[in-house]
């Protein structure tokens, strides 16, 4: 007999049927593993609890730390406005126009027939952009834009239209941001879809909201004695039991601002930190 062939046999046989019971083991494993959980994504979270929304934004951006200061209107400013009486009030920093005659406008056209007459007849009118009107004040009030994008809760660069009740503009006031200056090269700015998870993360949305209008600006979060200091925000605008809130969310660090003081322009709790940041860019 040829044992070195029949212990090589034996060797291949006692192989296979340790592949064999291994198969085995790894099987039994595997079926008696509890089935791993699936996260929900914020799409299915946000259904769950009855959060709608509309489109939000979800490209890429980029944005900065800038600072500016408000902007003394000069006589040569104001001296093209014409079919207007003009005052320059509060040390030159702010137009109040009463319009000879006045301009007919639809308030629910969101500002676009009222284009025209800001082109052309008031200040630097093209660069701002419509923001809200307030029915009860009967007031339209556009933002001015820094960087394609609107300076948000800030007095300092806004244009204030008031309207009679046949829903024409008699009369407004003007408030200006002056030239900017970044603090650094533009960084990347969180996308719209990634701002409203830190908010719902942060536990700021309640159940049965209703998101209407979702913004990227500028907001004012820190006055430093040479000029103010504005960073890229994401801002939400929701109902809830028909009142409604905005929040912030900081759009270079991906965290929400403190939105109690939105109305007051005090933000104290994240105010030094953005301060330091941009002071050391400035530095650099």
């Amino acid at each position: 007999m040829d044992w070195k062939k029949t212990e090589t046999i034996f060797i291949i046989a006692f192989l296979i049927l340790d592949i064999f019971l291994l198969v085995l083991f790894i099987d039994s494993r595997m079926s008696s593993s509890p089935t791993p959980l699936v996260s929900q994504t914020l799409e299915e979270k946000l259904k769950s609890e009855n959060i709608t929304y509309g489109k939000i934004p979800s490209n890429p951006e980029v944005g900065s730390y800038l600072s500016t200061e408000p902007l003394a209107f000069t006589q040569t400013d104001i001296n093209d406005l014409k079919g207007q009486s003009i005052m320059v009030q509060n040390d030159n920093q702010r137009i109040y126009s009463i319009l000879k005659k006045p301009v007919k406008i639809d308030p629910d056209k969101y500002g676009a027939d009222l284009m025209p007459f800001l082109k052309s007849d008031v200040f630097e009118g093209d660069r701002y952009t419509y923001w809200s009107f307030d029915r009860e004040r009967r007031e339209m009030t556009f933002n001015q834009k820094i960087d394609g994008r609107p300076v948000l809760f800030n007095t300092n660069g806004q244009i204030i239209f008031t309207l009679n009740q046949a829903n024409e503009v008699i009369s407004y006031r003007q408030t200006m941001l002056g030239d900017t200056q970044m603090f650094d090269e533009k960084d990347d700015v969180i996308s719209g879809t990634d701002a409203l998870e830190v908010l719902h993360q942060h536990g700021d949305l309640k159940q049965n909201s209703k998101i209407v209008n979702t913004t990227l600006g500028y907001y004012n979060l820190v006055s430093l004695p040479s000029s103010d200091v504005y960073l890229p925000v994401w801002a939400f605008e929701v109902i809830h039991d028909k009142q409604t809130t905005f929040f912030l969310v900081n759009g270079l660090e991906g965290s929400v601002i403190n939105t109690s003081d939105v109305d007051t322009n005090e933000v104290p709790n994240m105010r030094e930190d953005a301060a330091q940041k941009a002071k050391a860019k400035r530095l650099k």
